[in-house]
């Protein structure tokens, strides 16, 4: 028999890596501020977090205005609209600098979970191919996927920021499958998120596998869409599942 999924389709934050941020730390304001006046655009810390509050707040609804449900945006252009609100023009690859630095300093830690390597060895080297679908920042995400050493096991990324749509939406889903040329039947998602990854698979027809994480939601009610739930969060244990299934070993499980 052949075996039951051909893609396994991974949530990021929260499944994969391990991640904490705050973008409340004054330092983080006071910095990018210094970062924005190098650049001759003049801002109070304070006022230029609410500035940037505002601008993503303006984004959002301006996905929302083009009727995209569970919109997002592309960050580089809030910290455009700062410069340009202060008659100030960079380049690009300006954007990039302050998008970095803005993740530098907001980051506490970035990190695989544990067994997470380990696991997408075993999917790649059984020939499944392996995609992610993340609600994200390519200008955050992207530097994070090469330092963590979890780009490589990537076939192909999907990024909200690129497509203003997050998950659960149906849409974000179906272009993933569009653009791979996949069915649902064939697909396996994983993630930690009970609505966003268990909630959006299941809309479009996929399996899933819920991973209780330090990043999910503390208390989720009762999960019925998931094909396999993890409350322990352990990538090692879902590796022998997913053997002990046939999804590596190419067979179904007696």
């Amino acid at each position: 028999m052949q075996r039951p999924y051909t893609t396994i389709i991974f949530d990021l934050y929260g499944t994969l890596l391990d991640i904490h941020t705050d973008e409340d730390r004054p330092e983080l304001w006071e910095k990018l501020a210094h970062f924005y006046a190098l650049h001759g655009a003049y801002y109070q810390a304070d006022a230029l977090k609410a500035a940037y509050l505002e601008q993503v707040q303006a984004q959002l609804e301006k996905q929302k205005n083009k009727g995209t449900d569970y919109p997002d945006i592309d960050i580089l252009k809030v910290f455009k609209r700062l410069f340009s609100s202060a008659d100030v023009k960079v380049s690009s690859q300006t954007l990039r600098e302050v998008a970095r630095l803005f993740r530098i300093l907001s980051l506490e830690y970035v990190k695989p979970y544990p067994g997470a390597i380990e696991l997408l060895e075993a999917l790649k080297a059984h020939d499944l191919k392996i995609l992610l679908l993340s609600n994200a920042q390519t200008a955050f995400t992207m530097d994070e996927l090469k330092a963590t050493g979890i780009l490589p096991y990537l076939d192909s990324i999907y990024l909200s920021s690129e497509y203003r749509v997050c998950k659960p939406s149906p849409h974000y889903f179906n272009i993933l499958l569009t653009e791979e040329e996949l069915s649902p039947e064939e697909c396996l998602f994983i993630g930690n998120d009970h609505i966003a990854d268990i909630e959006g698979a299941s809309g479009v027809g996929m399996d899933s596998v819920y991973l209780h994480t330090n990043c999910s939601q503390q208390d989720v009610p009762e999960i019925t869409g998931a094909k396999w739930q993890l409350m322990n969060g352990d990538l090692g244990e879902l590796l022998a599942i997913l053997t002990a299934e046939g999804v590596l070993r190419g067979l179904h499980a007696d």
